[in-house]
């Protein structure tokens, strides 16, 4: 029996004999319960379109996998730039940049990994596109400005270039970060709650990180503020994916 993901559209093929019973959905990770046989007439309407379906998950498919391919090339070439520097005893600036650009590509590489597992979802389509363009954005400039470090070497302003590169990783992990939350597809209203609350102090946390790049100086006074939203950010994080587990053990029960 086939019939269509009620979240993502995406085609599912399973035996008769499921009928009635909740499954995981191999697209999206959605619960969901598979249809009595004959398919009803409302599947029936969602299949007369089964390219624009089937078309989803593969385009989230292509992006993680470039994703992926960029993340463990940025892994191996900075852990060789680290193996060079340990044998030869020497971490001049040109290693330094080199290191710290491998590292920023591959973080803005998990951030498109993560934020592509969204490409296809029937809701939070647009906020994976958006991650994936910060990130694709991020590396860019952070590939750019490093071969400007490495071609003229004397740079006046490495403060100034320091806070917007640490900038753009807290937005590409403050993406990264809600894109793994909103994988959780429920109906059950608590753990939605706990994860739109968790998504929320994630925003303000990363607001407040920003503030102390930009002016250091405040951070006397806010790390406090950071320290309880850091607690709270954990806190929501573990929660959510825990009690969403639960939730489905006991209904599948």
């Amino acid at each position: 029996m086939k019939f269509h993901c009620t979240y993502c559209g995406y085609k599912i093929e399973t035996s008769n004999g499921q009928s009635g019973q909740l499954m995981t959905c191999p697209s999206c990770s959605a619960d969901i319960l598979v249809p009595p046989p004959p398919i009803s007439e409302l599947s029936a309407k969602s299949n007369a379109n089964p390219k624009k379906s089937d078309s989803l998950p593969t385009q989230g498919f292509v992006y993680r996998r470039l994703f992926l391919i960029s993340l463990i090339g940025c892994l191996i070439f900075g852990a060789l730039t680290a193996i060079y520097s340990l044998i030869t005893s020497s971490f001049d600036t040109s290693q330094a940049t080199i290191l710290l650009t491998t590292v920023s590509l591959g973080t803005y590489s998990m951030t498109g990994l993560c934020c592509s597992t969204l490409i296809g979802h029937p809701q939070h389509n647009r906020f994976g596109q958006i991650g994936i363009a910060v990130s694709v954005f991020s590396g860019f400039w952070a590939f750019v400005n490093n071969l400007a470090i490495l071609a003229n070497q004397e740079i006046n302003n490495w403060g100034e270039l320091l806070q917007v590169r640490f900038s753009f990783l807290v937005v590409a992990v403050a993406f990264a970060h809600c894109s793994l939350l909103l994988r959780i597809h429920t109906t059950n209203k608590t753990v939605q709650n706990v994860r739109y609350v968790t998504l929320g102090i994630i925003a303000m946390f990363s607001m407040v990180l920003l503030g102390n790049i930009m002016a250091p100086d405040n951070f006397s006074t806010s790390w406090k503020l950071i320290s309880i939203l850091s607690v709270l950010n954990v806190l929501g994080t573990i929660a959510t994916p825990l009690y969403h587990a639960a939730t489905k053990e006991s209904k599948a029960n």
